[in-house]
C-alpha cells in the first residue's frame, strides 16, 4: 500500500470513530424514552411494595400520554383481591380542590366571589372577627380560624358529620392571627365553602360535585364516602399494629372528623388523570379562574402555627400546595392522608406533567418518594 492510499484508509478510520463519538455523546444528552422512565417508575414502585401486602395504584401523563403506570399489591387483605386500574382509594385531602373547584364555577357564573365575607353567609357567626375572613382566606389555609372541635369524643370524632364538625364556628372567640397573615392548615373552613355552594345552588353539595365535575370529567369511578354503600371495587386502608400485623383501618374508622369537603372523595389513579385533563382543557374552569387558584397565597415554609408540609420553597394557593423548588419547573401537588390511606396527587402546569399515587397503607414514606419521581422526570426531560 503506497503512503498516500495509507493517508486516506487513516482519514476514514480517524472519521469513523470521531462519528462513534459523536453518536454516543448526543445518545448521552438526549432524553430517555418513555420506557426506560416506565421502568425505572416500577422499579422505585416495586421496591416499596411486596405482593402480598397492600399498595398503590401509579400512573403519570405527559401532555395526553401515560409515561409510566402500575398497579402493585393488595386491595382487600382479606380477600386478596389486587389493586388494579379500576380500585378507589380515599384521596383524603386531595379532595380540598374539588371542593375549592366547585365554588370557583359558581365564581365563573357570576353567582359568587372568593371575596366575599364568611360572615354575610352565615348571620348566626356573630363575632367581629366573622367581617374580616374571606371565603379565599378559607381555601387558602390563611383564615386564622382555629380547630377548636371537641376531641373529648372518640365517637363524635369518628362518626362526625358535616354539620357536627362546623358546629364549633359560632362560639369560636378570636383568631389565631390577622386573616391572610399567615399559612395554618384547617380541615373543617372547607365545610363553609360547601355550604355556601349548596346555599347558592338549591342542590346537596354531593350532588352538585356529581353534576359539575365527576359528571363532566367523565370521572366514572370518583365518588363521596357513604357510610351505607362500599362499591365492590374500593380498597381498604391499613395499617401495621406493634405485632407487624396489618389492621383495617378505612375512612371513619381512625380520623379526626375527614369530612366530604375537606377529605371525603374515593377515586382512582385514572380518573384523577381525568380531573387533571378536565383542568388543563378548561373542561370545568377558563384558564384566568384555574392560574388565580395556583397562584401562592401564604408562605407554609415561614408558618409558626402549622408544620404539616413545612418544608423550603412550599406555598399554599386554594386547594393547593404549590412547590418552588429551585432548578425544577413551578410543582402544584396535594398530599391526603386519612386511616390507612395516603394520596400524592402533583402536576407541572409548564410541562403538562401529571402525577397520581394512591396508596391504602399509611407506613411508608411520601415525600422521599415523591422527590425521587421528581429526580426521574427531571433526568428522562420529562420536566425542564
Amino acid at each position: 500500500m503506497n503512503m498516500k492510499r495509507l493517508y486516506v484508509v487513516l482519514l476514514a478510520v480517524i472519521a469513523c470513530i470521531a462519528a462513534v463519538e459523536i453518536i454516543s455523546s448526543v445518545s448521552k444528552s438526549m432524553p430517555s424514552n418513555d420506557k426506560t422512565f416506565s421502568e425505572r417508575m416500577d422499579s422505585l414502585m416495586q421496591s416499596r411494595y411486596g405482593e402480598n401486602e397492600p399498595g398503590a395504584a401509579m400512573i403519570i401523563t405527559k401532555n395526553d400520554s401515560v409515561v409510566a403506570e402500575g398497579y402493585y399489591g393488595i386491595a382487600d387483605m382479606k380477600t386478596m383481591s389486587p389493586i388494579t386500574e379500576n380500585t378507589t382509594f380515599n384521596i383524603a385531602s386531595v379532595s380540598k380542590q374539588f371542593t375549592v373547584v366547585g365554588a370557583l364555577i359558581l365564581q365563573q357564573r357570576g353567582l359568587f366571589d372568593y371575596e366575599e365575607l364568611v360572615g354575610n353567609h352565615n348571620p348566626d357567626y356573630t363575632a367581629d372577627f366573622w367581617k374580616q375572613v374571606t371565603f379565599r382566606h378559607l381555601a387558602s389555609q390563611s383564615s386564622g380560624i382555629p380547630d377548636s372541635r371537641d376531641r373529648s369524643n372518640r365517637h363524635n370524632m369518628i362518626y362526625a358529620t358535616d354539620s357536627m364538625s362546623k358546629s364549633y364556628f359560632p362560639d369560636v372567640e378570636k383568631l389565631k392571627f390577622a386573616p391572610g397573615e399567615c399559612y395554618d392548615y384547617v380541615n373543617p373552613t372547607f365545610i363553609l365553602i360547601a355550604d355556601v355552594i349548596e346555599k347558592i345552588t338549591g342542590l346537596k353539595f354531593v350532588d352538585y360535585q356529581q353534576k359539575e365535575i365527576f359528571d363532566c370529567c367523565e370521572m366514572a369511578n370518583t365518588y363521596y364516602f357513604n357510610p351505607n354503600e362500599t362499591p365492590m371495587n374500593q380498597s381498604h386502608g391499613y395499617v401495621i399494629d406493634s405485632n407487624g400485623t396489618w389492621v383495617e383501618k378505612d375512612y371513619g374508622e381512625e380520623t379526626f372528623f375527614a369530612t366530604r369537603p375537606d377529605g371525603g372523595i374515593y377515586s382512582t389513579a385514572k380518573d384523577m388523570m381525568k380531573w387533571e385533563k378536565g383542568l388543563r382543557d378548561g373542561i370545568v374552569l377558563n384558564d384566568s379562574l384555574l392560574n388565580d387558584a395556583y397562584q401562592p397565597r401564604v408562605s407554609v415554609t415561614d408558618s409558626e402555627w402549622c408544620d404539616y408540609q413545612q418544608r423550603a420553597n412550599t406555598y399554599y394557593a386554594m386547594g393547593w400546595f404549590v412547590d418552588k423548588t429551585p432548578n425544577y419547573p413551578v410543582k402544584v401537588y396535594h398530599t391526603g392522608d386519612n386511616g390507612g390511606y395516603q394520596a400524592y396527587v402533583a402536576k407541572y402546569p409548564s410541562c403538562n406533567v401529571c402525577i397520581t399515587v394512591l396508596e391504602n397503607r399509611n407506613d411508608k414514606d411520601r415525600w422521599s418518594m415523591a422527590l425521587e419521581i421528581d429526580r426521574l422526570l427531571k433526568e428522562s426531560r420529562l420536566i425542564d
